[in-house]
């Protein structure tokens, strides 16, 4: 007769399983609440009954309403709970790998736009908070991380051969982080209604034509 038992690993499997979609669903839960009533009116109170957990269970987790904050800015920029930094994804190997050099400043573009698109409401919210300096901190340091990120696509191209010789990597991340970000994205799409896709299309002939060589 086989032993039906559960054995440790499996049982530790399955909490870490149950753990992962708890985190899921208060980090789903309380990004929808930020959004439409803002960071300071959001409590964790309603963020557990949005989640459907104990308000105990969203501090054990996050601890604190600034570090949910923060949990929530992660995910939207990485689009999932994965614990893969923009650096490590699919599409980032895809313009690393692109031998033309505008379609390269295409994928760029296009991955770019992908998380400015999605971040861009908790941007708000996240903005609309900085005045706490917790809040602040935790803004610095997405644009920081922002341009460590930008520049390190910047260094694929240059690699690739792709900048223009007068174009040096320092320059061309600036001018990237410049056009792809939350505030120009907003200007452009929520105050003159821009499509997606138009701010797509503006943005990758702004970036090939100031970082590629002349065709």
């Amino acid at each position: 007769m086989s032993d039906t038992r559960a054995r440790p690993d499996d049982m530790a499997d399955g909490r870490r399983q149950r753990s992962a979609r708890t985190r899921l669903r208060i980090i789903d839960a309380a990004g929808d609440l930020f959004v439409q009533h803002g960071y300071v009116a959001t409590t964790m109170d309603a963020v557990a009954a949005g989640a459907g957990v104990a308000v105990q269970t969203v501090y054990h987790v996050f601890g604190t309403k600034q570090r949910l904050l923060a949990a929530v800015l992660d995910a939207t920029i990485a689009g999932d709970s994965e614990p893969v930094p923009v650096i490590g994804r699919d599409w980032v190997r895809q313009l690393g790998g692109q031998p033309a050099a505008a379609a390269a400043v295409a994928e760029l573009v296009r991955g770019g736009v992908a998380i400015v698109h999605r971040v861009t409401p908790m941007y708000e919210v996240v903005h609309c908070a900085a005045s706490d300096p917790e809040i602040g901190a935790l803004l610095a340091d997405n644009r920081r991380h922002r341009y460590d990120d930008q520049h390190r696509l910047v260094e694929l191209l240059a690699v690739a051969g792709h900048l223009d010789h007068r174009c040096d990597v320092e320059t061309a991340t600036d001018i990237v982080y410049g056009v792809l970000n939350e505030e120009v994205y907003r200007l452009l799409t929520v105050d003159r209604g821009w499509s997606r896709e138009r701010f797509e299309r503006w943005a990758t002939t702004v970036l090939a034509r100031q970082l590629l060589e002349p065709g």
